[in-house]
């Protein structure tokens, strides 16, 4: 796991709980999110309390015990509240975020975020017969991501929690052929 130390508390961090924060004009700083967060209310001279959300086990469709960690982010005027599980101590797998007025109670947010994360690890996608993937039904919701080992940063998909490449996927829509789909593409934030 990449830590990362914040240039204001001096804590160590995880690498997903720091932000590169600052410009060209004044220089940048690592900060911890609760720093940052610290930082954007200041200026923005709001008030806000940071609250750290312990992480949550929840089981998905298949029964496999999914861990995900929280981040709470003041974004100006919003507040952000991603969920996220960790592999090979980076973030990984299923992603979520809710956004919201910045005066929005992080409880209720952390009440809705965790919810709608219960309907999603519920549906089941993928099919795999232990050969190869193919898609479960007529559809599939998913995350579009980025293969960083690829020479030229191929798309990544990551459906029911695990990564897809572009030519897996393209794959499993083979055994569509000839018949028609609509792509819709989402903000990560809106329910899918």
């Amino acid at each position: 796991m990449t830590e990362v130390q914040c240039n204001t508390c001096h804590a160590r961090v995880a690498g997903y709980d720091a932000v590169h924060f600052g410009s060209i004009g004044t220089g940048y700083r690592e900060l911890c999110s609760r720093c940052f967060n610290e930082e954007v209310a200041r200026r923005g001279q709001l008030k806000f309390e940071h609250v750290g959300f312990e992480p949550v086990n929840m089981p998905d469709a298949a029964g496999v015990k999914r861990r995900f960690h929280f981040l709470l982010r003041l974004l100006g005027d919003q507040v952000a509240l991603e969920a996220f599980e960790v592999q090979g101590g980076e973030r990984g797998g299923y992603e979520f975020q809710i956004l919201d007025d910045a005066e929005a109670d992080p409880f209720e947010l952390m009440a809705r975020l965790v919810e709608r994360m219960r309907r999603a690890i519920l549906l089941r996608h993928l099919a795999d017969d232990g050969l190869r993937l193919s898609i479960a039904d007529v559809t599939v919701r998913g995350r579009i991501s980025c293969d960083l080992d690829s020479d030229y940063h191929h798309p990544m998909l990551v459906i029911d929690g695990r990564e897809v490449s572009w030519e897996q996927f393209g794959q499993m829509l083979m055994t569509f052929e000839g018949w028609q789909f609509k792509l819709e593409i989402k903000d990560r934030s809106e329910e899918v």
